[in-house]
């Protein structure tokens, strides 16, 4: 079961996942913005039959909160399943409010790591790709290519590239 939530992100009933009405329902994610030593970012391309963003690219690790989990909890388990990543030190940032393509709270954590892309356990059912990216190639690829990304990516960029 999804939990629902309202605009002050409490809980206010539960569905299950096939029945989520994107355009109405409010959700919880939690998402893990990855970075290594040397400023780069780590993205993730979605699987291209994702039902949101099918193909597009996204932070590397994300994903809904289910039952009773916490946003912490969530994290947890989405990078180890997507990545492979266990014992991360984490470190809590902040909270946005996503209203597109679909309506959810995401909890934002960060990490440092300096792993070559061929160390990534990549969750084949999630995630097409990951790639290194520079940030200042990453500012110019949202002009250049907007459609190539998650539509809310810029403004996550701003967010979280501090």
């Amino acid at each position: 079961m999804i939990p629902l939530v309202n605009k002050d992100d409490k809980i206010i009933g539960n569905k299950n996942r096939s029945d989520l009405d994107y355009n109405h329902d409010i959700f919880r994610t939690a998402s893990l913005w990855i970075t290594n030593s040397n400023g780069d970012v780590l993205l993730a391309q979605r699987k291209l039959n994702k039902k949101v963003d099918p193909g597009k690219w996204a932070e590397a690790v994300g994903g809904t909160v289910e039952s009773d989990d916490s946003y912490l909890a969530t994290i947890i388990r989405e990078a180890q399943e997507e990545l492979g990543l266990t014992y991360l030190e984490i470190i809590e940032g902040p909270k946005q409010f996503i209203t597109t393509p679909c309506r959810y709270f995401v909890q934002w954590y960060k990490a440092c790591i300096n792993k070559p892309i061929t160390d990534f356990i990549i969750q084949q059912e999630e995630v097409e790709q990951v790639a290194w990216v520079p940030m200042s190639e990453l500012l110019g690829e949202f002009k250049a290519n907007p459609d190539k990304y998650i539509e809310a990516l810029p403004e996550i960029v701003k967010l979280l590239a501090k």
